[in-house]
């Protein structure tokens, strides 16, 4: 018993960071999860009771094929919500134990004063960029750089065992999280660790342990997040030798170094690895309301657009520009969505900041989603449903297109959930009606529970129904009772 207290424990926080949105923007929830909330020690003791039974994992799992880029993508676990909070409670509570084996050298997953900095990865990554920045600053080092193919989809869960072991991990921990992993390659197509959950970053940092000590022991300077490793030396030679080292023990973890992303830069080209120092100097000018820093920024968006698209530039530029009230980027953001579509999430937010021109955004919603149709704009899709629910935009006509994706069962079930849900707040009398029939049809259960929520909104809904479902054990249990308790629902995140 006194390994699993911890393990409970750990299960309320994961819980406070899953439904405070940390980790989950990457597969929002058309409802924040707010079923959950309103009967969440119910639920609470349904994940102890499976922790305790000790049969953890996933019967199934959804990998949604989340883009890159305009045509590569990353496949991220869609987890229950039960499987997902077992899953992270469990690495969660040895999370101290893999901390205390780390360098500083590392910045990702970190796990300091109950998971604080593991909350913040886009700041743990500056911070490397910076520490990077200032070294070269002061030595005239070259960089080494170099990441792992499918870092995540690779990690051979037996080799994981016995890392966990080797912290000191519980038997009753190491046996459930093996189990549960063991399950999660048996019941999908994916292999390794689950890519999206907070806790695949710190049992990755388990797994290049060796990695990070053989470069301290070097006595090299070294930066890791993740798998994105960079190494700093004056010579060129004494980085090949720790980089082919390096690959020599990434292959005996059955893992592969990337051959497109390994290089050795010169002083001056390693610079241009790091962030650019401009985006300080332009972050610092906006702080204290710098006359100029403004066009600093705008430059920096125009920059970025220009030629190939710098992603991590027009995710800088577009944040604060939306914030600054700067609508200069509206033509590129909506004439560009599309060809952009893996940075849907940034475009649409800064779309928002804009409310006088909703019309405008209107029509380039609808007119996407019809030039997209029938084609795998599968997120796409779903951002724009999500920012037009999210906006309260009434049209009829994203709602007859919301229609063609909600009926389209060859789309994954993320863009039919939002497809719904809008529905259900623009609905019509004869809508509502539609939506009780695609309810009785729907096999998938994640859209069935879209369903019932735009049955709820468009007032078409038996309450008989909820009462049945809710006192059932079925999956639409938690949400049943939540709609009979006549919520507002929140708008999606």
């Amino acid at each position: 018993m006194a390994y699993r207290r911890p393990v409970y424990a750990y299960l309320d926080l994961a819980w406070r960071r899953l439904y405070g949105g940390h980790g989950q923007s990457e597969i929002p929830d058309i409802i924040n999860l707010d079923d959950i909330f309103s009967s969440w020690y119910d639920f609470r003791r349904l994940v102890i009771s499976g922790l305790e039974s000790g049969f953890v994992g996933p019967d199934y799992v959804e990998i949604i094929d989340l883009p890159k880029n305009f045509v590569a993508v990353r496949p991220i676990a869609r987890l229950s919500v039960q499987d997902r909070l077992v899953y992270d409670a469990l690495v969660f509570s040895i999370a101290h134990l893999i901390e205390n084996q780390l360098h500083p050298s590392v910045f990702s997953a970190r796990w300091g004063n109950q998971g604080k900095e593991f909350w913040s990865p886009v700041n743990s990554w500056v911070a490397m960029q910076k520490h990077g920045a200032q070294m070269m600053g002061k030595s005239p080092f070259q960089l080494a750089r170099t990441d792992v193919v499918s870092f995540y989809e690779h990690i051979d869960i037996s080799t994981l065992e016995i890392d966990l072991q080797s912290i000191g991990a519980s038997p009753w921990i190491t046996e459930r999280l093996v189990r549960y992993l063991t399950m999660f390659q048996s019941s999908s197509h994916a292999w390794g660790i689950p890519q999206g959950p907070d806790a695949s970053g710190i049992l990755a940092n388990i797994y290049l342990l060796p990695i990070d000590e053989y470069v301290h022991r070097a006595g090299m300077h070294y930066l890791r997040y993740s798998d994105d490793m960079m190494v700093f030396d004056t010579e060129s030679e004494s980085l090949r030798n720790v980089i082919l080292e390096i690959n020599s023990i990434l292959r005996s973890r059955r893992l592969t170094m990337s051959s497109t992303k390994t290089a050795i830069y010169d002083h001056s080209d390693a610079f241009s690895q790091l962030e650019d120092l401009e985006k300080d100097a332009v972050n610092y000018g906006l702080d204290v309301g710098e006359e100029g820093a403004g066009e600093r920024l705008f430059k920096i968006f125009t920059e970025a657009v220009t030629g190939t698209p710098k992603d991590r530039d027009i995710k800088f530029s577009l944040f604060r520009m939306g914030n600054l009230g700067d609508d200069r980027a509206l033509p590129w953001v909506m004439g560009n969505l599309k060809g952009n579509h893996h940075l849907a999430s940034q475009l649409l937010r800064y779309l928002e900041k804009f409310p006088a021109q909703i019309k405008g955004i209107e029509s380039t919603f609808h007119s996407i989603l019809q030039e997209v149709s029938g084609n795998r704009y599968d997120h796409l899709e779903q951002r724009i449903f999500q920012a037009a629910t999210r906006q309260q935009i009434r049209s009829a006509n994203l709602r007859d297109v919301a229609w063609g994706v909600l009926e389209d069962k060859n789309k994954t079930s993320l863009p039919r959930e939002f497809a719904a849900r809008y529905i259900g707040r623009v609905s019509s009398v004869a809508d509502g009606q539609l939506l009780r029939r695609r309810f009785e049809d729907e096999p998938d259960a994640n859209v069935r529970r879209a369903l019932l929520v735009a049955m709820y909104e468009s007032r078409s809904f038996s309450r008989r129904l909820l009462q049945s479902l809710a006192t059932s054990s079925s999956q639409l249990s938690w949400v049943s009772r939540y709609l009979l308790k006549d919520p507002l629902v929140p708008l999606p995140r």
